[in-house]
Parts: C-alpha cells; sequence; structure tokens
C-alpha cells in the first residue's frame, strides 16, 4: 500500500536535516533493491518527516501531481528506508525536493529478483550437478566444484546439509550458482537461469530457483500461449505484461521461503528447456511494463477462453470490488469463439452424478435416485449463479457458482468442469432420469484476460496495449524499470 501523509508536525525541521535524511532514504531504498532485501514489515515502521521552507509536490505514476505544499509531511517508513519500499516502487519521475529530484521509476536499480520453489521434500535429493559451480551462504565461503561432482541434500531440524566430494556444508539456506557466466545449473533433468538454492523448512527441503524476474518471464511465456506464429505476437506480449504483473504483485507479498510455484497454482514456469525465440522477444519487447491502477500493480488473472464474455471477480473470487475487473463482451461475434475450447458438452449417468455429490460431502450416502438438475439464474455472462440438484427424499442442494466447476468433474480427466457457462439437458425413461448431457462455452473461471480472444485479436492486428485495456479497462502500461 503506497503510504499517504497523514497529519502535521508541531516543529519545522531544519533544511539540513531535511535534505540529509532524504538522502539517506534514497541510497538506502536503491541499496535494498540492488542487493534484494526482502520489504520490511509492519512490525519495523518508523515514522518520518518531510519539512521544507520553499513548496515542493510528489509527481504520481498516472503523471499528476500533487498540490504545492509548505506543510511538514509524516509517512511510515520501515528501518531499511525512510520512504517504504512501495513507495519508490510506485513513484514515477521524481519525487522533488527544494527542486531536487531522484529518479525512482524506469531505473534499473528496482529491478527485481523473484524466488521460485522448484521442489518442496522430506527425502534426501542426489544428482550430478552438470557444469562447474559454485557453492556459498552465510557463514559458508564460496567454493568452487568441477562438472559431474554430485551433490546429495538433506534437512533436519531446520538446518540444510549438503555432502559434496570436498565436504559438507550446513545452514538453514545454501546457494548454488554457475561458475561461468553463460551456463545453467541443472535440477531434476531441466536447466534453469539463475542460482538453485537448498533451504530447509523443518525437516523438508525446499528447492528454490532464484533469478531476475524478466529471466524468470522468458520460461513462462512459453507455456501461458501455446501458438508461436508472428500473427499471434501482440498476445505473447499482453502475456508477458499480464505474467510480470503477477509476478511483482507475488513478490512484493513478501512470504517467508519462495514467493511463486513453478504449476499453474501461479504461473507455470518450465525454466530455461522451454524458452523460444518469439516468446523470448515477447517478454524484452516489454521490459519492465506492468499494468497498474491508481499507482499501484493491478491484480492480473486470465484464463484459456472465456466463452464470449468474461465474468466479474466478485461472482467468482468472493466480495472483491475491482472496476477493472468487471465482466466484458470478448466481442461480437466473439474473437474467442475461433478456438477449439469455446465450445464443450460432457454426458453423464445418475450415478456419476450422486458420486460427485458424494465427494464433495454434499451428501452421505450414495444411495440416492436424481430427479433433476437446474440452473436457476445467471450472471451477464450466461455463467450460472448456482445449480441446484435435486435427489428424491432430500431437501435441494444448492451448488453455488463459484464452486460448480469443483463439484462436477471432466469426465475427460476428472479434473475440474471446463466452465460454469452451460445449458442442461435431462433425458428420461419410465424409470427416471437416464441421462445428463451439459453442454458449454469457455475454458476456465472466465475472469480478466481471455487468451483465446486476445489471440485472435492480434491476429486482428490489434495493438497489446489495446487488447490488455479491453480487458482491464482502466488500468494503464506503465513501465516500472528499463532494461
Amino acid at each position: 500500500m503506497v503510504p499517504s501523509p497523514f497529519g502535521k508536525t508541531t516543529s519545522r525541521t531544519p533544511l539540513f536535516t531535511v535534505i540529509f535524511l532524504a538522502a539517506c532514504s534514497f541510497c538506502a531504498a536503491i541499496f535494498s533493491f540492488a542487493f534484494g532485501t526482502a520489504p520490511v514489515k509492519s512490525s519495523s515502521l518508523t515514522k518520518f518527516t518531510l519539512a521544507s521552507a520553499a513548496p515542493f509536490q510528489f509527481k504520481l505514476l498516472d503523471g499528476s501531481s500533487s498540490a504545492l505544499s509548505t506543510q511538514p509531511l509524516r509517512f511510515l517508513g520501515g528501518t531499511s528506508s525512510a520512504f517504504s519500499t512501495p513507495l519508490l516502487r510506485f513513484f514515477s519521475g521524481s519525487v522533488s525536493i527544494n527542486g531536487a529530484g531522484q529518479s525512482l521509476l524506469n531505473n534499473p536499480s528496482l529491478r527485481q529478483n523473484i524466488r521460485v520453489i522448484l521442489d518442496d521434500t522430506d527425502k534426501q535429493i542426489s544428482y550430478e550437478v552438470k557444469i562447474p559451480f559454485v557453492i556459498y551462504g552465510e557463514k559458508i565461503a564460496e567454493t568452487e566444484f568441477e562438472e559431474g561432482s554430485e551433490v546429495s541434500v538433506k534437512s533436519v531440524g531446520g538446518i540444510v546439509t549438503v555432502s559434496t566430494p570436498k565436504g559438507e556444508y550446513t545452514g538453514r539456506l545454501i546457494r548454488l550458482r554457475a561458475k561461468l557466466q553463460d551456463e545453467y545449473l541443472n535440477y531434476n533433468k531441466k536447466y534453469f537461469r539463475g542460482e538453485i538454492w537448498f533451504q530447509a523448512q523443518n525437516s523438508r527441503t525446499l528447492v528454490i530457483n532464484y533469478l531476475d524476474l524478466e529471466d524468470y518471464l522468458l520460461g513462462v511465456v512459453p507455456l501461458e500461449i501455446g501458438l508461436k506464429d508472428n500473427h499471434y505476437f501482440e498476445a505473447l506480449k499482453c502475456a508477458a505484461v499480464a505474467a510480470r504483473t503477477f509476478a511483482i504483485n507475488r513478490i512484493w507479498e513478501n512470504r517467508a521461503f519462495y514467493d511463486v510455484t513453478a504449476t499453474v497454482k501461479d504461473q507455470a514456469y518450465g525454466g530455461l528447456d522451454v524458452e523460444t525465440g518469439i516468446d523470448s522477444r515477447s517478454v524484452i519487447e516489454t521490459t519492465g511494463y506492468i499494468l497498474t491502477y491508481k499507482s499501484k500493480p493491478a491484480i492480473v488473472f486470465y484464463s484459456a477462453n472465456c466463452g464470449g464474455y468474461t465474468e466479474d471477480i466478485a461472482n467468482v473470487f468472493g466480495p472483491v470490488n475491482l472496476p477493472y475487473l468487471k465482466g466484458v463482451q470478448d466481442g461480437d461475434p466473439p474473437y474467442c469463439e475461433r478456438s477449439p475450447s469455446f465450445r464443450w458438452s460432457e454426458n453423464y449417468t445418475p450415478a456419476e452424478i450422486i458420486r460427485f455429490l458424494f465427494d464433495a460431502k454434499y451428501i452421505k450416502s450414495l444411495n440416492y435416485i436424481l430427479e433433476n438438475l437446474e440452473i436457476p439464474e445467471r450472471y451477464t455472462s450466461g455463467r450460472a449463479k448456482s445449480l441446484i440438484v435435486r435427489l428424491k427424499e432430500h431437501k435441494p442442494i444448492v451448488i453455488p457458482g463459484n464452486k460448480i466447476r469443483e463439484v462436477i468433474k471432466s469426465k475427460k480427466d476428472n479434473s475440474i468442469l471446463r466452465s460454469s457457462n452451460f445449458e442442461i439437458e435431462i433425458v428420461k425413461n419410465g424409470n427416471g432420469v437416464t441421462k445428463i448431457k451439459l453442454t458449454g462455452k469457455g475454458n476456465g473461471h472466465g475472469v480478466g484476460m481471455c487468451q483465446w480472444g486476445a489471440l485472435n485479436q492480434s491476429r486482428a492486428g490489434v495493438p497489446y496495449n489495446e487488447i490488455l485495456q479491453h480487458y482491464f479497462p482502466g488500468t494503464e502500461l506503465t513501465q516500472a524499470y528499463t532494461n
């Protein structure tokens, strides 16, 4: 959250003190960014006062400026910076004090590193490192190893031990990096940019890939957009911006051990092995660009196919009011209609529906007879607000719209249902219901950017900034840093 003024001080601070404190705060903040210091927690907040005999103003990220002021302003800041790091990240251009400014955005020192968890195990890890590498850590001097060296890793009681041909190294966190700049470490039959960390969490070993955010994106975008034709390049740039914005939000959550997983739980990440030329170009050409709303990084979501209409975030993830994540029409006709996932169907027996209800703990027995399924009301997008299941000798079961996909599984692979936008056809005979057919549109929750919609807008020649504005109306495309 961006700090804000909260009142007047009772006395003025001498101008020399102001300049000195401001200079210290900027230096501390830049040091923090350059060397990866984590954002300070609220428990370490301190008060910082700005006062000036001459008028000063703040320039905001959206280009607007605060009113000229000579009143002392107080901010909450951490011990590593009199300005908190979010303030530094989101004030752009300059912060002017008596006409002296310091560039805060479009600055390479603001570029972030990210921690991606690759593995989490209580078993011993043993493997061969394919390149020359260096082990180091807190109280562990840098030690070089030849290619082909075997390492074994095990954590016990919050301490990780890495056994090597040169002996054992112990600590809470032990780091590996490539000896040569143009070589890359391997783990679990994959190669990764950056460093590999082994970190103990009680008696579990967390394997973390620590790398530059832009390098991380090189291994994300290829897995988010499968089509690699130049016709779809603008969509690839959309994916790069969305993935970067998502990652920055995760980094600033300041989690204890890692920032993101390498799975679709956050963003699929495949490391060096999945990189392609066209995907990498989309990342490079959008370096540092993120989506912002009111000078903060936007919360971004995307799904494979919205079925013609995206969904309001509140209808899927609960009572959240974000104006840029309201449902929008994908196009008329929908851009995403030209895709293999726009329409789908599923066929079930009554027993399969009963089993779904049982597994989801809506009923305690399988001995029920299905009488009907119905959708009493829909959202503007066409998605179901709820699904009512009627069983003989049981009260109606109401499944909320945002839970339907978790309860009614896809028979294709027993994964969640492709979308909650579907029609129901009940087939009956003299003995009751014999078959249930669902015919639906879309694939995914539908919130935010429709990937197939973005692909086909790109094919139609729509620039990536306009595509992003379509799916996230009211946001701004902001370059937080350059390469």
